[in-house]
């Protein structure tokens, strides 16, 4: 491609003769440029357009070379370097990173391991690997310790979970829960409230496990299961968010009174966190826009109020919501639009989002990909619209989401359209 690209250029325009471009695939660029901190600083800022450029120059390649090389223009490649919305295109960012040989975690892409901080070192973990590290923690410390040991575990799974396929996770944290319950049970006091307070994270976890792989039933027993043991720990967050997630998964049951009923529930609960509560209210946004009520959108602007304000413990134990920022209330403000058919402002505010979208895990990343699509079809974009549905199609078939499924399975109404149809078959 590269040959013929070249010679495209020479005949068409003599004045671009000095670019010049390896005629063969890029050599692999040695470890130590990804472990640079130049690339971690640039990773950190959520700046791929950084990353590229870093990569390029590795390369001793100059703009219009790559550009040429890649297939876009010199000022495309200045742009999305410099940060503008290009840089975020998923589409120029998986030419960018085949050709250049860029770990694709380092762009916001697709990434087979997990990342999990020890010191600076970042390793690929596994369901037994997390097992291990449970064992670990409840074998080799006392009461108090293993449960706050028990808690950087499940922050660990959580981050895992950004980034591995459902099914990987699954019978690790099953296990993992287990464990917790059995200690609960031999447990008194203090620690006994503070394991079952745990194991209820862990289950509500294990029932948004079974709710992405499209198995309700399971998600609603185990996230029942949660709020019983938070009921009996007395941890308010808990209890709220058990809430709140009972809502989400009365959403699949088109019950919209049930929805903003449970999510106002969660907000009735005293001592609850103000995240916790973003949360919430949030949530009881989505059901008031299911409800074709535009007062949601009030509720949005007070959960982001409240996220924006809010101080993060400075601890590697997890506690709910603690990657919950402003973006995810904006990027469900933005899917409200959608529900609400007010498709050019929802495509308006995602397409103003977009330059974050890198810093939410991949399978939400999935679902507002795959609502935008729906919004560009709605708009009387299908090309767009195909785009966008393959991009998330592809975030589904790695992350094993069957929420980016469901929500991909909304552009049915244009399956005369060749390419959506194609989609859709796909999805079956």
């Amino acid at each position: 491609m590269a040959v013929r690209v070249r010679e495209a250029l020479r005949l068409s325009n003599p004045a671009r003769n000095a670019v010049v471009v390896p005629d063969g695939p890029l050599p692999m660029l040695p470890p130590s440029i990804w472990e640079s901190s130049d690339v971690r600083e640039a990773v950190a800022a959520e700046s791929p357009g950084a990353v590229v450029a870093i990569a390029r120059k590795a390369h001793g390649l100059r703009q219009d070379e790559l550009g040429t090389l890649a297939g876009f223009s010199q000022s495309a490649i200045s742009r999305l370097e410099s940060g503008s919305n290009i840089a975020y295109d998923m589409r120029v960012l998986r030419t960018l990173q085949r050709l250049l040989g860029i770990p694709a975690h380092l762009l916001g892409l697709t990434d087979r391991t997990v990342p999990v901080p020890s010191g600076d070192l970042v390793v690929g973990m596994e369901g037994k690997a997390l097992m291990a590290l449970c064992a670990s923690a409840v074998f080799s410390a006392d009461n108090d310790d293993a449960v706050s040991q028990l808690l950087v575990l499940r922050r660990i799974v959580n981050d895992a979970h950004n980034w591995r396929a459902t099914g990987a996770l699954m019978p690790a944290v099953r296990s993992m829960y287990d464990v917790i319950d059995t200690l609960r049970r031999n447990a008194r006091g203090e620690i006994r409230r503070r394991l079952l307070g745990t194991g209820a994270m862990y289950a509500e976890f294990y029932g948004w496990l079974f709710e992405e792989i499209g198995d309700l039933r399971n998600a609603g027993a185990w996230t029942s299961r949660a709020l019983e043991q938070g009921q009996a720990a007395d941890d308010r967050d808990v209890v709220a968010y058990c809430y709140v997630r009972m809502s989400q998964l009365a959403e699949a049951d088109g019950d919209d009174d049930r929805v903003i009923g449970l999510a106002r529930a969660a907000q009735r609960e005293t001592g609850v966190s103000p995240v916790v509560r973003a949360m919430a209210l949030r949530q009881e946004a989505r059901g008031l826009a299911r409800a074709g009520q535009n007062a949601c959108m009030r509720r949005f602007d007070l959960a982001q109020a409240l996220v924006q304000n809010v101080e993060r413990p400075l601890t590697d134990e997890y506690s709910i919501g603690y990657c919950f920022t402003d973006l995810h209330v904006q990027m469900q403000r933005a899917a409200s639009l959608v529900v609400l058919a007010d498709h050019r402002r929802a495509i308006d505010v995602y397409t103003e989002l977009m330059p974050r979208w890198g810093s939410i895990c991949q399978w939400e990343q999935g679902v507002h990909t795959a609502t935008l699509a729906y919004a560009h079809a709605a708009n009387g974009d299908v090309d767009q619209a195909v785009d966008l549905g393959f991009a998330a199609l592809e975030l589904a078939r790695v992350t094993g989401s069957q929420l980016i499924v469901n929500e991909l399975a909304r552009l049915g109404p244009w399956a005369a359209t060749p390419a959506i149809a194609e989609l859709t078959a796909q999805l079956r």
